[in-house]
């Protein structure tokens, strides 16, 4: 493995990217921050810290309440847009933080929550841009 495989841009990372090709969701496209963004690191510490004893278990935090931390990191500090996003009829549906929220909290929206964890995934990967562009010449 190359060393250049093991970097990331942290600046990609902070302020965010456009991400399209994500898998089985056609063309839609985030503009999303990073997964380990300084805000999310903040705040899923803070959201942590603050679940009762009740919902530790061992020191470990219920997986619904680590469900629910997830997406409300994503909401605030990962999701900035979206495009080729459509509502039933097939008008362009307008990003807004409400609406993100509602996606990234109801499980009936875990498609969209894994396509943006997918997208902050891939954001600021210097090495998979370092093979796109091997692959390439």
């Amino acid at each position: 493995m190359k060393l250049s495989a093991l970097k990331v841009d942290a600046d990609k990372i902070e302020a965010g990217e456009w991400v399209g090709d994500i898998p089985e969701m056609g063309d839609l496209r985030l503009r999303v921050r990073g997964l380990q963004n300084a805000g999310y690191r903040r705040l899923q510490s803070r959201l942590i810290d603050a679940v009762p004893r009740s919902k530790k278990q061992g020191g470990r935090v219920d997986p619904d309440e680590l469900d629910r931390i997830t997406s409300t990191c994503l909401a605030s500090t990962v999701l900035l847009d979206w495009a080729g996003l459509e509502d039933e009829g097939g008008a362009p549906l307008p990003y807004s933080k409400e609406t993100a929220t509602e996606f990234l909290t109801n499980p009936a929206f875990r498609r969209f929550r894994d396509a943006v964890l997918y997208a902050a995934t891939v954001v600021g990967d210097a090495g998979a841009e370092t093979e796109k562009a091997d692959a390439g010449n």
